[in-house]
């Protein structure tokens, strides 16, 4: 079993910044951002997390950093999808990635992280019994395709326009873009069942070995044996911790929080 090459550098940064001053974290980490364009990264990714402090929309984050770089991928790793609708998320993430002109590289995981706290205030009702996994995934990514609603003959009006309604803007590309988070033989074959690309981290199911490496190369080989046919450029992430010795030199230029660079791996 070879071990992955990394071919395409990536970094990725939870976006931190101080109860009373967000607006310098959050702009620190837009720059951060830019600086990762001119240091020659080809991805920059944030984290999106809920009543912390860090970025709490991704697909908003994203559309900001679109309009500040001119090539590097914009990645979310990741979204959690328990709190969020499958169509308006599609939308915003859809508006995103048109103003970035199709540089959006988008990731999920399951769940709800601080549900006790935060579920009763996102859903008006009893949200314990609602499909929190990978079904709210794949009818976001459904939604995506940008598949036309109700019958061949259903049409909107607006002010000087007569359509076919779906998801808009709709762009083809980006459900091509769309990345799981898999931690376990279970979610890899998800994901890859589904033509999604793979996000691996530090957090592995060891599943009959104790080997850190030899339980993230089982989970890498099992996603490739599940791809289907039609996605051969199927792509896989691998998180890293970079954590730099006392004595290495500051780089200059912005800097926020902690950053972990992301390689991305495709055949």
């Amino acid at each position: 079993m070879s071990t992955p090459t990394i071919t395409s550098p990536a970094l990725l940064t939870p976006g931190n910044f101080d109860d009373d001053d967000p607006y310098t974290g959050l702009e620190e980490t837009l720059q951060l951002f830019e600086y990762g364009e001119r240091l020659g990264y080809d991805g920059a990714w944030i984290r999106q997390r809920h009543l912390e402090h860090g970025v709490g929309s991704a697909a908003v984050f994203l559309a900001a950093a679109g309009q500040r770089t001119e090539r590097i991928e914009l990645g979310t790793a990741v979204i959690p999808i328990g709190y969020e609708s499958p169509f308006r998320l599609a939308e915003d993430l859809a508006l995103a990635d048109v103003l970035s002109r199709g540089r959006l590289q988008v990731g999920f995981s399951t769940g709800m992280p601080h549900a006790d706290l935060l579920g009763d205030l996102v859903y008006d009702g009893d949200w314990r019994g609602f499909d929190l996994s990978y079904g709210r995934i794949a009818r976001l990514v459904d939604n995506l395709r940008g598949d036309y609603l109700g019958g061949p003959d259903t049409v909107i009006h607006s002010p000087g326009n007569i359509q076919r309604p779906r998801l808009q803007p709709h762009n083809p590309g980006l459900v091509q873009r769309i990345w799981y988070g898999g931690g376990s033989l279970r979610s890899v074959r998800w994901t890859a069942e589904n033509g999604l690309n793979l996000l691996s981290g530090n957090i592995v199911s060891g599943e009959d070995t104790d080997d850190f490496t030899t339980a993230q190369l089982n989970l890498l080989s099992e996603y490739r044996r599940s791809l289907a046919d039609d996605r051969p450029t199927a792509r896989v992430a691998l998180g890293r911790v970079i954590v730099p010795f006392d004595s290495a030199a500051r780089p200059p230029g912005p800097a926020t929080g902690t950053t972990q660079p992301v390689g991305t791996n495709a055949p």
